[in-house]
């Protein structure tokens, strides 16, 4: 065995201390609310006049945030003078098969197809509201996990050909509309038992009752409504969302009558990687006025694993109008599978040092070095990601895991009895 080989394995080994990740990093999503002049009827069909001028939330993810959901879920709201209005469409392939065996108040709902919302409006991300509807219109509600809590709120569902809807009015406290600006913290979350999934507006790791995790409801001000029109590949290398934004009521400020109001915008993307290295983040500056504007926001994924990606939406004062969930991109993690399987054989390297001169030596050697040339091969392979499919990485992924078990079942060979 050549020493040059044990000094390229050394220096292999020497990487680089890693920084925030995106599984470490988050920023809950933010939604600013429209408050409108007439309020929709609460009787579950969703009827587009009456949600056309509501604030879109941006698309769910499963619970844990390291997917997204197979079945999607659309929210809207908006509000007025008395009470917050909320409409959702929640999609399934077989509505007739939901499973909704609730039908008292306060019965297991949320072990139906449900949606649910917490509703935290003091802000102090500790206690909070918590309602639950199935398909059937079955309510449940308590305080916190204080199921003896009843709320005042109405609810009213129907079921199509492709999804179950629920349209709600949740009343002010004594009638008293939140002023522009103020906010609560929020998060609406679904039940899907069709296909086994929990899904969420905001991130939440464990489970829903994880007040610091929901996002922020802001009420009136400057709304707009953001609609992530597509993701982009949500892949390695260059990427592209499209996003439509369009002003709602309020958005606009006051302009001479012979100029068109309009008003400025940036639409920002962060992407969270490993480490420092897999981040990014860019602003879109834009000019909006009446109607809808549809923006290009490119985007960069440089790392395999877990890598997650945000957008949001500042006004000309900087504050944050909209943010989307972290939408998870997930890669088979290569590099760490390469890193791992360096390790195996520079450990091996060591164990074959240690043994005397002869032929099990020589063996040995031939072992190490056809494991290091599978190695490099495999490496080489890898710096050419970007243009490799899914299939590909997940074949390359197994290739390199199984150069890291022979390598730990060559040194266990080399050193008997010592594991």
């Amino acid at each position: 065995m050549h020493i040059k080989r044990l000094v390229v394995i050394g220096c292999l080994l020497c990487v680089s201390a890693l920084v925030v990740s995106a599984a470490e990093f988050y920023t809950p999503p933010v939604i600013s609310v429209p408050q409108v002049e007439t309020a929709p009827v609460i009787d579950g069909q969703m009827e587009a006049d009456e949600w056309q001028a509501a604030a879109v939330f941006s698309d769910f993810i499963i619970l844990g945030g390291t997917a997204r959901p197979t079945l999607p879920t659309t929210v809207y709201a908006a509000y007025d003078d008395s009470a917050v209005y909320i409409a959702v469409q929640l999609f399934d392939p077989d509505p007739e098969q939901l499973r909704a065996e609730a039908d008292q108040r306060d019965g297991q709902v949320w072990q139906d197809d449900c949606l649910e919302l917490f509703i935290d409006t003091a802000g102090q991300r500790r206690s909070y509201a918590h309602l639950a509807v199935n398909s059937r219109g079955t309510q449940y509600d308590a305080l916190d996990l204080d199921e003896s809590e009843d709320f005042r709120w109405e609810v009213a569902t129907s079921t199509g050909d492709s999804s179950w809807t629920a349209e709600l009015a949740l009343p002010f406290a004594n009638q008293i509309a939140p002023k522009p600006g103020d906010t609560w913290i929020l998060n609406i979350t679904r039940n899907a038992t069709g296909v086994g999934e929990l899904s969420s507006w905001a991130q939440v790791k464990e489970g829903f009752h994880e007040p610091e995790n929901f996002g922020t409801l802001i009420f009136g001000g400057r709304p707009f409504q953001v609609t992530i029109d597509d993701l982009g590949a949500l892949w390695l290398g260059e990427n592209t969302a499209w996003i439509s934004v369009s002003p709602l009521r309020g958005a606009i400020p006051p302009s001479p009558p012979e100029q068109p109001p309009e008003y400025f915008i940036k639409l920002n993307v962060r992407v969270m990687g490993r480490d420092e290295r897999g981040h990014y983040f860019d602003s879109i500056k834009e000019t909006v006025a009446g109607g809808t504007t549809q923006i290009a926001v490119p985007y960069s994924v440089k790392q395999d694993g877990l890598s997650t990606v945000t957008f949001s939406l500042t006004d000309h004062e900087g504050v944050v109008r909209w943010r989307s969930a972290p939408y998870p991109v997930a890669v088979p993690p290569v590099s760490a599978a390469l890193k791992h399987a360096e390790a195996a054989i520079g450990d091996a390297l060591v164990a074959w040092a240690q043994l005397p001169a002869g032929p099990d030596k020589q063996a040995y050697d031939k072992q190490l070095a056809d494991l290091l040339t599978a190695w490099g091969y495999l490496d080489k392979r890898y710096q050419k990601r970007e243009q490799m499919t899914a299939s590909e990485l997940e074949g390359l992924l197994a290739q390199v895991e199984l150069i890291n078990q022979q390598a730990q079942l060559t040194r266990q060979q080399m050193t008997p009895g010592q594991d």
